[in-house]
């Protein structure tokens, strides 16, 4: 048995499988998304028609104009929540619309 079929960890094989892929960013646009809806919680979630990431920005489409007020208002305070909880820098900015 060669060094090469030794058995390695999961997580060291799947960041090689995602980098041969490219699907990095999807894959963090997605956990963006999930993350916002549990840290919004269920109120805010009830205003939320949709969300999305385009590079470095999360939009999020909120249907109450007093809410997304509200969120625009604190949106460095909902960047920082957001980054904490993933653990990454990978919202630079946020756009409620």
């Amino acid at each position: 048995m060669s060094a090469h079929d030794d058995p390695r960890p999961l997580g060291e094989v799947l960041e090689e499988v995602i980098d041969e892929l490219g699907v990095q960013a999807e894959i963090d646009e997605a956990r963006v998304v999930e993350t916002w809806a549990a840290v919004a919680g269920p109120k805010i979630n009830s205003v939320t028609e949709s969300a999305w990431m385009k590079e470095t920005t999360l939009y999020v489409k909120i249907t109450s104009a007093a809410w997304r007020q509200e969120l625009h208002m604190n949106r460095r305070k909902w960047r920082e929540r957001l980054n904490g909880a993933l653990e990454s820098d990978l919202i630079d900015e946020i756009v409620f619309r």
